[in-house]
């Protein structure tokens, strides 16, 4: 148990082409969430919900962190949630990836590197909201956060953080445990579909 790293589960979406809350959509009888908590809780010792729906999600037990800068998307929520956490080093998953096992959360976790994120790439795609994030990077997300209200070619992305901070890119695909589907996401109720049938046969 990790107590070096906090874990942190983005699920501040709208899911607006799913229709409904998508983390709480179940997959063998247990809500998308729990799934992703599960795996966050065998390997951290603090584990939080990084979220503007606090009802949703009081049944998780866990704590619940609220946007400061709202409407803004993925970085805000990773910005609140970096600064409520007690670690230096945070992973962090977004809440539609039910599919990521364990050990690749564990790699990413401990992989070495002095650089203040680490995200896996797979085929060329990095993957933005399944890795580490530094809490000494919240200066630079403010920075992004005020400058997108100053100026509207910002947009205040996650990307733009990136594109600023030296970031490990980590391509993942020729470890043993590797499979094609770990970052399939749900936005739509095919891939909902897809990820049940993905889900039941492993």
């Amino acid at each position: 148990m990790r107590k070096d790293v906090t874990g942190i589960i983005l699920a501040g979406g709208k899911s607006s082409r799913m229709l409904t809350n998508k983390a709480l959509l179940k997959v063998n009888g247990r809500t998308v969430i729990e799934i992703i908590a599960e795996k966050m809780k065998s390997i951290f010792s603090e584990v939080l919900i990084s979220t503007n729906g606090i009802d949703d999600y009081k049944f998780l037990n866990l704590p619940l962190i609220k946007d400061i800068f709202t409407h803004r998307g993925p970085l805000a929520g990773i910005h609140s949630a970096l600064k409520y956490s007690s670690t230096e080093k945070n992973f962090i998953i977004s809440c539609d990836m039910p599919l990521v096992s364990s050990e690749l959360i564990n790699f990413i976790a401990t992989y070495s590197s002095n650089k203040k994120i680490i995200l896996p790439e797979t085929e060329g795609r990095i993957q933005q909201i399944c890795g580490i994030y530094s809490k000494s990077l919240l200066p630079g997300i403010e920075d992004i956060i005020l400058d997108s209200e100053k100026d509207r070619n910002i947009k205040g992305s996650i990307y733009d953080l990136i594109e600023r901070v030296s970031a490990d890119i980590v391509n993942i695909e020729s470890l043993t445990f590797y499979d094609k589907n770990f970052f399939l996401n749900m936005n739509t109720p095919i891939d909902y579909e897809q990820i049940k049938k993905i889900h039941k046969t492993n």
